[in-house]
């Protein structure tokens, strides 16, 4: 490949790189010889009609070595002679370095394979790294120990086409090249292969065939590296430790595709198994970023947001539902996340500067303590999302499990309960665990109402409308509202508290109080591209729980704020603070703001100016006009 020999050459010529790093040469000297390089490589990758000239006869690698010939010997010269200039301390060398890589990657995209064999490179290098950085006697002959050569020499990975003497010999070449890595190796490495995962999902990755590739060799290789000692490792500081840990769950959360409705057929079945994969991976990592000080503050915010990002994306895909994952994640939940899991949200109310701007963790220097709010705020509702799928997740899959093979009844330390069930079956893990959430969250509250309670809920929720539908939806698929009629003892007031709260129709009624009845909000939110489909599935779904329970949705009331009798400990159910005198009002209000929904809606769809064909949701709201006027 002409191209990649200029290529190589270029790099040998322009750069002495053991001397520039050692000697540690002025930064300003040194920006300037990689930004000439930088330059030159960008021109020599522009040109189209280089591969058909005659291939170049001068051509000598630096890296010499038996087993790597050919394209292979100019790859491994192009990385090894780049990687070592991320252990300067200037940043803009590191981000200079980073450049010229992700440049040759990109221009190696159209020769199918060269990438690849880069990619693998660029991996083997992080890979030794991490586990040199995390205390291995002999990095390098631990990395030839492990399962990849193994999976190497057997051709169970169909996108690593190097053979185990191609990898042997590079690690080899890179053991007496890059002998002593440090962290700062691994921050740009990481950072540059989520930037390589955004460029071929967004720029020319329009099958996903390329994707994929990316994805697998990734999820190989991440197998690869010592996470078990990864929260031992000394990174030098503490910052360093929460910006590596920081970056690596970014580009883990950039390998998995959103899947919101938990359709496994939208992707294609190799990735879905490299999900299964990346879930069992994540218990291994999660528990080991967290040991960070206080003084970290914003980084361990933005940690723990790309946690639960992490968490989310992987809840919906069906094969990261199995009782074992879901019991570890609530367990980790509990562990590190109490604060956020079981904070009070009562008397939250929306007001503008309470708004995300553009980031949850946008710094805000004119009031740190509304910034701080927002991000809090944030972090509470994922948190919430991923401890109500799991906890519905276990009701739902429970009757599927035969009790011989329920994990909890034979390990009763897998997750700590309070109730006397909490060990019979992973169902009952589930409506243990909701239980007590809902108890310390219920007495938390100013007020026993149950409305009030779902209000405030609601509320919590209305800052981020994606995060609001999806709660909302799983809210509809809970099958507590069947359930709590099976369960004895302590906890069954506060399951049949629940099973009001989120009983659909009390629910749909409390959204459209929040929304002060306006239908324009349901037209945004309908019209939304981050909404839409959310928006429109949660309303066609409300309209048919409606139409089935109709005489429940004209009786529905919302009671004035009622004071607590502190000694009567069992909070008041739906049904006993209904006030029959607001009922009438609330009925009409929501009648007028569905039938100005449907008009609005019929409207732009005769203009053409609705985006999608509303014309089932437009059905649904006829049937209910029909019900208004019977």
């Amino acid at each position: 490949m002409a191209r990649l020999s200029r290529l190589c050459d270029l790099i040998s010529t322009s750069l002495e790189t053991s001397a520039c790093v050692q000697s540690r040469v002025s930064e300003k000297h040194l920006l300037l010889s990689l930004s000439s390089l930088y330059k030159e490589i960008q021109k020599l990758c522009q040109l189209q009609d280089l591969e058909d000239e005659a291939p170049v006869t001068a051509h000598n690698c630096v890296v010499q070595t038996e087993n790597l010939e050919g394209n292979c010997k100019c790859l491994a010269n192009v990385v090894l002679s780049m990687v070592n200039f991320f252990e300067h301390d200037s940043e803009f060398v590191q981000h200079l370095t980073s450049n010229i890589l992700f440049t040759i990657f990109t221009s190696l995209i159209e020769a199918d394979g060269i990438w690849v064999k880069f990619l693998q490179f660029v991996w083997i290098t992080l890979v030794i790294t991490m586990l040199s950085i995390c205390g291995a006697a002999s990095p390098c002959s631990q990395f030839q120990s492990t399962s990849l050569l193994k999976e190497v020499t057997t051709h169970k990975i169909p996108a690593l086409d190097m053979s185990s003497s191609e990898i042997e010999s590079f690690v080899s070449v890179l053991q007496s090249a890059h002998a002593n890595p440090t962290s700062k190796t691994a921050l740009g490495l990481f950072q540059m292969l989520h930037k390589m995962g955004k460029y071929l999902k967004n720029k020319v990755d329009q099958e996903g065939e390329l994707g994929e590739k990316f994805i697998l060799l990734s999820v190989k290789f991440l197998h690869n590296i010592p996470w078990d000692h990864y929260s031992k490792t000394d990174f030098g500081s503490s910052k360093m430790k929460a910006v590596l840990s920081g970056c690596i769950l970014q580009f883990i959360c950039s390998l998995i595709q959103k899947n919101d409705f938990g359709d496994s057929q939208n992707s294609a079945m190799e990735v879905s198994n490299l999900h299964r994969e990346l879930g069992d991976l994540v218990p291994k990592f999660l528990s080991s970023f967290f040991g960070l000080s206080d003084g970290e503050k914003h980084l361990v915010q933005y940690m723990k947001h790309k946690t639960f990002m992490l968490m989310i994306r992987l809840s919906f895909y069906p094969h990261q539902n199995d009782t074992s994952r879901i019991i570890l994640w609530l367990r980790f939940l509990k562990e590190y996340f109490p604060d956020l899991l079981y904070k009070p949200f009562s008397n939250y109310t929306i007001t503008p500067k309470c708004c995300l701007e553009e980031s949850p963790f946008f710094p805000s220097f004119a009031d740190k303590l509304v910034s701080l709010n927002t991000q809090t705020r944030h972090l509470q509702r994922q948190a919430l999302l991923v401890f109500f799928k799991s906890c519905f997740g276990l009701i739902q899959t429970s009757s599927e499990i035969e009790k011989e093979q329920c994990l909890c009844g034979k390990e009763a330390s897998l997750i700590d309960c309070g109730t006397q069930f909490c060990c019979c079956c992973c169902g009952n893990i589930g409506l243990s665990e909701m239980s007590d959430w809902l108890k310390c969250a219920f007495v938390c509250q100013v007020d026993t109402s149950p409305i009030n309670f779902g209000l405030s809920f609601l509320q919590l929720f209305m800052d981020e409308d994606d995060m609001l539908f999806y709660i909302l939806l799983l809210l509809q698929d809970a099958s507590l509202v069947t359930l709590h009629t099976e369960i004895k003892g302590a906890c069954y007031n506060y399951l049949h508290l629940l099973s009001n709260i989120i009983d659909p129709v009390c629910l749909f009624h409390l959204l459209l109080l929040s929304l002060k009845y306006d239908h324009l909000v349901l037209i945004d939110y309908l019209i939304s591209k981050d909404t839409g489909v959310l928006c429109a599935r949660y309303l066609l779904r409300c309209l048919k729980f409606v139409s089935q329970s109709w005489q429940s949705f004209g009786e529905f009331s919302v009671p004035q704020l009622q004071e607590t009798d502190s000694s009567n400990k069992r909070p008041k159910l739906a049904n006993e603070v209904c006030d029959a005198s607001t009922s009438s009002k609330a009925f009409v209000d929501a009648k007028q703001c569905l039938v100005s929904l449907k008009n609005t809606l019929e409207d732009l769809h005769r203009k053409n100016l609705f985006p999608y064909n509303p014309k089932a949701l437009l059905r649904s709201l006829s049937r209910f006009q029909e019900l208004c006027q019977q």
